[in-house]
């Protein structure tokens, strides 16, 4: 069982194509995504990462995120600091040809949109 996290938007499908790659790999996951069913509403602005969305990365074995620039700010970004400050594995995932600056900064891997790109990386990156 893989536990994921993945930091996402609702304005783009990113969600939908990292969730539907990671079905396909032959590992059972488990999603502690923030779902579109039940959003967290009452996000706490007096911390970057709301304690209920720490909670869900804490138990999280992996964070999968995109590689799209519009992810350079905003809480998706802020979700993968604090995910990499707690030791947590994190990979993007190339759905758009440039990556943003911020997952090149953080030297995050960026692996083909795969099958076995991701079942390679979760292999060797999860323990």
């Amino acid at each position: 069982m893989i536990n994921v996290f993945i930091p996402h938007r609702w304005n783009n499908n990113d969600y939908s194509e990292i969730s539907a790659l990671l079905d396909r790999t032959k590992f059972s996951v488990r999603d502690y995504s923030v779902p579109s069913s039940s959003p967290f509403d009452n996000v706490d602005r007096r911390y970057n990462v709301d304690p209920k969305i720490q909670k869900q990365i804490k138990y999280a074995s992996v964070v999968v995120c995109s590689n799209r620039p519009a992810n350079n700010s905003g809480m998706s970004m802020d979700e993968i600091r604090f995910a990499i400050s707690i030791g947590k594995p994190v990979v993007a995932v190339k759905i758009t040809e440039s990556t943003s600056s911020n997952i090149s900064s953080l030297n995050i891997p960026v692996i083909a949109k795969r099958r076995d790109s991701l079942e390679d990386w979760i292999r060797q990156n999860v323990h």
